[in-house]
């Protein structure tokens, strides 16, 4: 099982759409590129006290060069990682202590995320999924599509339990873009989150 987000499960989407002939039948009509952005909260907080997860949080940010890590610097997220954790964003972020941040984390609160967030950019194109990286506070945001919302709501699509449409209608998720083009294509949305997005089981 992988933990969301980490290069684990990044890497897990891009396999299962490669090999999905659903989705690839189903998305074969569709282009464009999304800017995805995962706003910390309780939800995010509580899952840090765990170590698998702060590792493969870790393994995630550790996806985005060096040079574009520190883009982050000033943010709230970059002030969480420095200030609070001690880490720095220009490291590699490989060999740290675990039990040391589980210690640090144990004594701070959700506050400390306040409006921190997390981005990664998705790349569809014609029945693949050309990329899908981490990325840092400004890049790619001329992406065709832009979905945002709390961690919680971003766990309980890419665990399968709800669909991208009903998070976006319920307003739990928050969809920029041509709307028009998007309803149009309601099959490659079900399939990319049945099929590939919740095709990666989540710890």
């Amino acid at each position: 099982m992988a933990i969301f987000p980490s290069k684990e499960w990044v890497e897990g989407v891009l396999e299962l759409a490669k090999r999905s002939e659903e989705y690839k039948e189903a998305s074969k009509d569709w282009e464009g590129d999304f800017l995805c952005i995962i706003e910390c909260d309780d939800e995010f907080m509580g899952d840090l006290s765990r170590k698998e997860v702060i590792e493969g949080f870790m393994s995630f940010l550790n996806m985005i060069p060096e040079e574009s890590r520190k883009k982050y610097k000033g943010s709230p997220m970059g002030d969480f990682m420095e200030k609070k954790l001690g880490i720095s964003l220009d490291a590699s972020l490989t060999r740290l202590d675990l039990n040391e941040l589980v210690a640090r984390i144990s004594k701070l609160s959700a506050e400390d995320l306040s409006n921190a967030a997390l981005y990664f950019w998705a790349d569809f194109w014609h029945g693949s999924i050309r990329d899908m990286i981490g990325v840092a506070p400004g890049e790619h945001e001329d992406a065709a599509f832009k979905l945002s919302g709390k961690y919680s709501s971003w766990k309980l699509l890419v665990s399968g339990q709800q669909d991208t449409m009903r998070l976006v209608m319920s307003n739990r998720l928050q969809l920029e873009g041509d709307m028009q083009y998007m309803m149009k294509r309601m099959k490659a949305v079900v399939a990319l989150t049945k099929e590939v997005l919740a095709g990666v089981p989540i710890d």
